[in-house]
């Protein structure tokens, strides 16, 4: 009898702890490690509270902020920026994934090249800008970007009207992985 409750205690609490709230490194459609979309700019020292945030306390703790946070690891790494939404209630407006250990759950992260990005989602749309492309991904809040020095030379310089997926080397590198939480 007491071994078997041991034996279904220690199934248990392995099932609890294999909940998305403990995949600090998971980018999910609402979720971006501990950070959820309906967060409160306030709430982030409680949130990253094992991490280091970076940003105007006073503001942050008031929930007024207008400018960007950073999130580092405890030993100085890069882990996110948040830029927040300014409106009667502060929110994440948008994050920028800095770590490579964060992945979406199609296996895509800061190491990835565009061929694995494209065999994973559905590229929505290729906007260029004066140093990059950024490509939107179809039924996500998710966008990258691909540095224009990784396209083809008659690609690389000038404007641009429009870049097809087929044109992006399969190669390339991810620049930036971000996420829209704009409302």
């Amino acid at each position: 009898m007491n071994k078997s409750f041991i034996v279904l205690a220690a199934v248990a609490i392995t099932l609890l702890s294999c909940n998305s709230s403990n995949k600090p490194f998971s980018i999910e459609s609402e979720r971006v490690g501990h950070l959820n979309k309906e967060d409160h700019i306030k709430d982030l020292y409680t949130i990253f509270m094992k991490d280091s945030v970076v940003g105007d306390s006073l503001a942050i703790i008031n929930g007024t902020l207008d400018t960007k946070v950073e999130i580092f690891e405890k030993g100085g790494a890069p882990l996110l920026t948040l830029n927040p939404v300014t409106d009667s209630i502060n929110y994440i407006g948008s994050v920028r994934v800095l770590d490579s250990r964060f992945k979406t759950d199609k296996g895509i992260s800061l190491k990835s090249t565009f061929e694995e990005v494209s065999k994973a989602y559905t590229v929505d749309k290729i906007q260029t800008t004066f140093s990059s492309v950024m490509i939107t991904l179809k039924d996500t809040d998710i966008y990258l970007t691909i540095d224009r020095k990784e396209l083809p030379e008659d690609l690389r310089y000038g404007s641009i009207g429009i870049i097809e997926a087929i044109q992006i080397p399969a190669t390339a590198p991810i620049k930036n992985l971000m996420i829209s939480w704009q409302r």
